[in-house]
């Protein structure tokens, strides 16, 4: 029995789709970095960054581009409550940073700063 020149061209488009399928899930894509970046806090000011540890580790406190004050701390923010929180494990360090920011809330780490706060980049 011979093979229709429908059935043939379905089987070759199942296999370019196929092959194409393939192609994308091998390769991947861009999608989002948020794994190469971190957000801090400069627990002088309150403005939060986003600071990139593709290819390199990083000393915490983190120093502020500007300052080269070790015045940026590793934060969160909590979806649920929707604040910003500095991480709880480096809270002891705050002792070492002079004129900490009043939106900064000793006790419990909470960041006194708009839910909505875009991060600003740091590479």
């Amino acid at each position: 029995m011979q093979a229709k020149p429908v059935q043939i061209a379905v089987i070759v488009i199942g296999l370019l789709v196929g092959l194409v399928g393939i192609f994308l899930a091998v390769s991947g894509g861009s999608g989002p970095d948020l794994a190469n970046k971190r957000i801090f806090i400069d627990v002088t000011t309150g403005d939060a960054y986003a600071v990139s540890t593709k290819g390199r580790s990083l000393i915490l406190p983190y120093r502020h581009p500007e300052t080269n004050e070790k015045t940026l701390f590793p934060a969160r923010f909590d979806e649920e409550s929707e604040t910003w929180h500095l991480n709880a494990r480096y809270m002891g360090a705050l002792d070492r940073v002079g004129n900490i920011s009043d939106k900064i809330d000793l006790e419990s780490g909470k960041v006194d700063i708009p839910a909505d706060t875009k991060p600003k980049v740091i590479d």
